[in-house]
């Protein structure tokens, strides 16, 4: 097998323009502060919870439409650019959140519109590019720039709190877009830049397949595996990361102490996502997958008996330690299952699996919301879910400790 090769200095500055892109991205602002808006929004434009969450799910009858060709273009074109134009589009949407009207229409539309905008600045995107640099430290790489959209969940939450406390919703939105715009963009047109095209060519020469295709990955055994595990890990976090401010707060947390919940969930996955990363490149990332899905389970037990403070500040941590490390797993396996110039094929379609669970899960909550006034059933129904991803990652076979270098296809083994 080759060894693995040094990373370089420039390696390091591209995965730090990566993560700070990723910091002020739609995952890291966005995603970490959506609950925060559930109710603010629901008492000013007089929409039910259910109809705020759908738009999760709206996104997730179209995105895996789309999955194909955002594959196909992260394989295909010039990466710098499109992160550039990623990060203009998705401020552009963020502000634009900020002057919608009372028809949640015009919400469901923006909501798509972020979708596609935010496709070059993705995680999916930042991942192409950090692989192409690191070769040693892989894992790691991969570890850290997953860590710093939980650095996001930390900080932004708290910030994004206050605005909707004194200036409302809408000027939370504006600020967001201005704070996606000013250091996302940055740090993208500074730091961020693809590896030399002989570089690429001399990594692309090496590979023994230009892996397989869309049509491919439908019928391969271990697509299938990883999917049946992102689906319903994505169904599970979802259930809960969406509603969990609205929940601490229907138990009686105030707005201030549920958003430094979120804060304290996202701790926990910016340690996850390290521990994750440094573990990866030391022990069988498939055993890790089946190892990380156990404790967010433990943490739903505890929110389902447990009341207080206390109670949600450990289920927080617990959730966000281990949930926040599948998505480092994820673009690994992915990455070690196919081949690099395959890869933004195969977690483009490994993406349609996740978000498929993680649409779907948010809407379904609010609608059990509605109906019984309670989230005691969308945790049970988040328990099954981690239970079911955790058989799915039994499927998954084991992955050869000393994989060939990173531009190289990966190799996977029988159990």
């Amino acid at each position: 097998m080759a060894q693995p090769t040094p990373d370089s200095q420039a390696s390091w500055r591209v995965l730090l323009g990566c993560c700070l892109v990723a910091l002020f991205g739609v995952t890291a602002l966005y995603g970490s502060t959506f609950g925060l808006f559930l109710i603010p929004m629901t008492q000013d434009l007089g929409w039910t919870r259910a109809e705020i969450a759908f738009s999760m799910t709206l996104v997730t009858f179209i995105g895996p439409l789309s999955m194909p060709l955002v594959g196909w273009v992260i394989d295909n074109l010039p990466l710098r650019p499109l992160v550039l134009w990623g990060v203009l589009l998705q401020s552009a949407n963020f502000a634009a959140f900020g002057l919608m009207d009372s028809h949640v229409a015009v919400y469901y539309l923006l909501c798509v519109a972020l979708m596609f905008s935010a496709t070059g600045a993705s995680l999916l995107t930042l991942a192409k590019i950090v692989q192409q640099w690191f070769d040693a430290s892989l894992g790691k790489s991969l570890g850290i720039l997953f860590a710093a959209t939980a650095i996001g969940a930390v900080i932004h939450p708290p910030w994004v709190g206050w605005v909707l406390a004194h200036q409302g919703w809408r000027t939370a939105f504006f600020a967001m877009g201005l704070i996606s715009l000013l250091l996302g963009g940055v740090a993208a047109l500074l730091l961020i830049r693809e590896r030399s095209p002989g570089a690429r060519r001399a990594a692309a020469s090496t590979a023994k397949t230009a892996g397989p295709s869309m049509l491919g990955f439908l019928k391969d055994a271990t697509w299938w595996s990883l999917a049946w595990w992102n689906m319903f890990f994505g169904f599970a976090i979802g259930a809960l990361s969406i509603h969990f401010a609205a929940l601490l707060q229907d138990r009686g947390l105030s707005l201030a102490q549920a958003a430094s919940m979120l804060s304290v969930m996202g701790i926990g996955g910016f340690a996850g996502n390290l521990l994750a990363g440094w573990l990866i490149d030391r022990f069988p990332a498939t055993w890790l997958a089946r190892g990380f899905v156990l404790a967010p389970l433990g943490a739903v037990v505890l929110l389902y008996f447990g009341h207080g403070i206390a109670a949600a500040a450990v289920a927080a941590l617990m959730f966000g330690l281990f949930s926040s490390g599948d998505h480092a797993l994820g673009a690994f396996l992915a990455r070690r299952y196919f081949p690099a110039e395959a890869y933004g094929r195969a977690s483009a379609t490994q993406l349609m699996a996740t978000t498929l669970g993680s649409g779907v899960s948010p809407w379904l909550s609010g609608l059990v919301y509605d109906a019984t006034h309670s989230y005691d059933a969308s945790l049970m129904m988040a328990g099954a879910a981690f239970l079911l991803a955790t058989m799915a990652a039994w499927r998954l076979p084991a992955v050869t400790a000393d994989a060939e270098a990173a531009a190289a296809p990966a190799v996977a083994v029988a159990r």
